[in-house]
């Protein structure tokens, strides 16, 4: 059995999954709205910036911390952005599932019979819309 073969075909499966394909969708939206683009932009930037401090070693200040979740708070109302959100949160639930999958045929650790594993569950919203369901 090629194993490069059957990885083709997986990630084939995975290019053809609604949640890949739904993925390509929201950033398209949001690629063809300029304010959305912007936005988006700007807060990946910030982001980055407080990750790299973050691995330089260098401590993140509460103020810095609020200041990232008050922009995401910000983007978070724009319906582009919270679809690609949501997307991506669902696509990654999916490589979550994927992965789970491989580790456990993978794993040669010796389980107890009768035992289960517990099942990641991928909640259907990531983003909490004050005034909707969750």
């Amino acid at each position: 059995m090629d194993v490069q073969r059957k990885a083709q075909e997986l990630a084939e499966a995975i290019m053809s999954s609604p949640e890949y394909k739904r993925l390509l969708e929201a950033r398209a939206r949001v690629n063809n709205q300029h304010a959305a683009k912007v936005m988006l932009r700007d807060f990946q930037q910030k982001q980055l910036e407080l990750h790299r401090k973050q691995m330089e070693g260098r401590e993140i200040t509460p103020e810095e911390e609020e200041q990232l979740q008050n922009l995401f708070g910000v983007i978070s109302i724009n319906p582009y952005i919270r679809d690609l959100f949501e997307a991506e949160f669902a696509f990654s639930g999916m490589m979550m599932q994927v992965n789970d999958a491989l580790s456990k045929v993978l794993d040669f650790q010796d389980e107890e019979e009768g035992e289960e594993e517990p099942k990641l569950e991928v909640p259907k919203k990531k983003i909490l819309i004050p005034g909707q369901d969750v």
